[in-house]
């Protein structure tokens, strides 16, 4: 490449303040009085500020003071006057050397009031000394990075407030908040405000709303698809509709809650977490078990050891009504079935999926597809086993089979 082709650009790393008084000296915006004036301004801060994280009397710690009211000058200038060099010269002549230095002490301070997270109750990972200290000399801030930093911030701040919108509309005292994010809060409070609920749901109450949605949303023209209508905003005042706007869009386009080949405890397994639930009493958390799960505690009727779970996983496996407890009579029909055609294990599999439990449909297919049923095949498909008698002993002793004594049936 030859040398017509060549740009050198050079960078100019010196800190704002100095490039601003740079520039104001050049163009004589500042004369030698002004700047004496800032010297004088300068000694006398440089020392407050080495008493303040430190000590006066030690050089570095007054080497750092001198650095620290640098940076700060820097930052001030640089975001009030957008980086124009003549403006931030022109500021220093008219204003004194330590109110620059003040003004970007109270920039800091402002950002750090400000929460850098959306989750109520959680503690700042500094105190405001450890940040100011951080930032005036370890880390201090380039323009982009304050901005970029005061943004993020102020987002946080305008969920939480919004949040807290929300829980006053709906009565929840703010103590209850605590540790709960943000955004989980105005989640729940659109749901409500769908389901036309006026409060906070428990976990049960979670529980029929989202069943009440689903239901709606099946019923609706849109086949199934969830819509909140933007109308449900109206109330909600202008500074906090934007943030509460966007969480509206994520939850009908993230959140699948009317997705008709999730069960709702598989739902409220993979979205309890995005949204905020009350403490349930243990009346509620039973009355939660009974609804997400109404078709398995049809089936075991509260019983819950594995004979009777493997033996309503038999019948299904054997085309037989699932029960609990069968007859001696059902177990060698169930035998039968099953040298005839085989289990049918992906019917047991599609009850568990659709009808258990959330939190146990793990441990349930494997009790059956690793545990019960690589010997049920075995002993139950022997041929030679003409009279099913190692068959029956095998679902005796796994299942629960009546059996037949003198007089009575026995268990």
């Amino acid at each position: 490449m030859s040398d017509k082709h060549r740009n050198i650009e050079l960078v100019d790393k010196r800190p704002f303040f100095e490039k601003a008084l740079g520039f104001g000296l050049k163009s004589h915006i500042l004369d030698q009085e002004k700047c004496r004036a800032m010297i004088v301004d300068a000694a006398k801060g440089t020392v407050q500020v080495a008493a303040f994280f430190g000590t006066s009397h030690l050089h570095t710690d007054l080497e750092n003071a001198r650095q620290r009211i640098v940076n700060l000058i820097s930052l001030y200038l640089e975001q009030t006057y957008n980086g124009d060099l003549q403006k931030s010269a022109e500021s220093l002549r008219d204003n004194t050397f330590l109110s620059h230095s003040r003004g970007g002490n109270e920039m800091l301070k402002a950002l750090h009031a400000l929460p850098d997270s959306t989750v109520f109750g959680d503690t700042k990972g500094q105190g405001l000394k450890e940040f100011q200290d951080e930032r005036t000399l370890n880390k201090p801030f380039a323009l982009n990075a304050y901005r970029k930093e005061r943004k993020a911030r102020e987002e946080c701040a305008a969920v939480v407030e919004a949040a807290l919108w929300f829980a006053d509309d709906m009565g929840l005292e703010h103590s209850a908040l605590d540790f709960t994010g943000a955004e989980t809060v105005i989640r729940t409070a659109l749901l409500v405000r769908l389901g036309g609920g006026g409060e906070f749901p428990n976990r049960l109450g979670f529980a029929k709303l989202l069943a009440t949605i689903r239901s709606n949303a099946a019923n609706s023209t849109a086949a199934g698809k969830l819509k909140i209508p933007k109308k449900l905003l109206d109330d909600v005042p202008l500074e906090y509709r934007d943030v509460a706007e966007k969480i509206r869009r994520e939850i009908e386009k993230r959140d699948a809650l009317t997705d008709p080949a999730v069960t709702l405890d598989s739902l409220l397994n993979l979205v309890e977490l995005r949204y905020f639930v009350q403490e349930s009493s243990l009346e509620d958390v039973d009355g939660f078990d009974a609804m997400v799960s109404k078709e398995w505690h049809k089936v075991t009727k509260g019983k819950e050891d594995p004979y009777s779970r493997l033996t309503i996983f038999m019948c299904i496996a054997a085309a037989a009504k699932p029960k609990t407890t069968v007859s001696e009579t059902v177990a060698r029909a169930m035998i039968r079935q099953v040298r005839q055609h085989g289990f049918d294990s992906a019917a047991v599999a599609a009850f568990i999926n659709s009808a258990a439990p959330f939190e146990i449909k793990e441990n349930l297919l494997s009790l059956w597809e690793d545990e019960f049923l690589p010997e049920a095949q075995e002993y139950l498909t022997d041929d030679d086993d003409l009279k099913y008698t190692r068959a029956l002993k095998f679902l005796k002793e796994n299942c629960n089979i009546k059996v037949k004594t003198a007089g009575k049936v026995q268990d």
